[in-house]
């Protein structure tokens, strides 16, 4: 197990923004989705959106776990819809991605605004796989193009539907089958919510 600041960039979180998959939990039923967290320096901050299941659930917990992946897929899709609960594990009696190359716990006070810029604190993590891959231009623009999802979702701005739209073209060109499958189920999620 691995303690305090000196684990963070063991544990894979660096300068800038860091997309991770943030696991909270209410009434036993474990939510995960696509969280930033921005580090500068030594500094640790996040930004919820109000009305997400991850902003209810870090408010009341005041604690949420990063789980450290390279797997595009699982970004596309918790980012508009809940894992399986089979896709979590329970690690110091904590919810994490079971294929999460690491983890960490984070405590965190923040004050229920529309949008919350909360400073957060590792307590502790945990390095479960180290794996080396070069970098896959696809897989990296389905994590940006899960993020322009949730935003076209919460601001419906045509812009980002606009964004979404080039980067599903440098996703076919670029990415495998895995990642053209995630660009898929997210375009056809924004388009059933579009009609609601």
């Amino acid at each position: 197990m691995l303690f305090g600041k000196d684990a963070l960039e063991m544990l894979g979180i660096l300068d800038g923004i860091n997309e991770v998959i943030a696991t909270t939990e209410k009434d036993g039923r474990i939510n995960a989705a696509p969280l930033g967290i921005i580090r500068n320096e030594e500094s640790l901050y996040i930004r919820l959106f109000n009305g997400s299941h991850t902003y209810d659930n870090i408010l009341s917990n005041k604690w949420f776990v990063g789980n450290i992946t390279h797997d595009s897929w699982l970004f596309a899709e918790s980012a508009l819809g809940d894992l399986s609960q089979d896709y979590f594990v329970r690690r110091e009696g904590l919810p994490v991605l079971k294929d999460a190359e690491s983890w960490a716990l984070f405590k965190c006070e923040a004050f229920p605004l529309d949008i919350v810029n909360a400073e957060v604190e590792l307590v502790k993590g945990e390095i479960q796989e180290k794996k080396f891959r070069a970098f896959n231009r696809g897989a990296n623009l389905v994590v940006e193009a899960s993020i322009a999802a949730t935003r076209y979702m919460a601001l419906r701005s045509d812009s980002y539907y606009k964004e979404l739209l080039k980067l599903r073209m440098i996703i076919d060109r670029c990415g495998g089958p895995r990642e053209r499958e995630a660009i898929d189920r997210l375009m056809n999620r924004i388009d059933s919510y579009s009609h609601i």
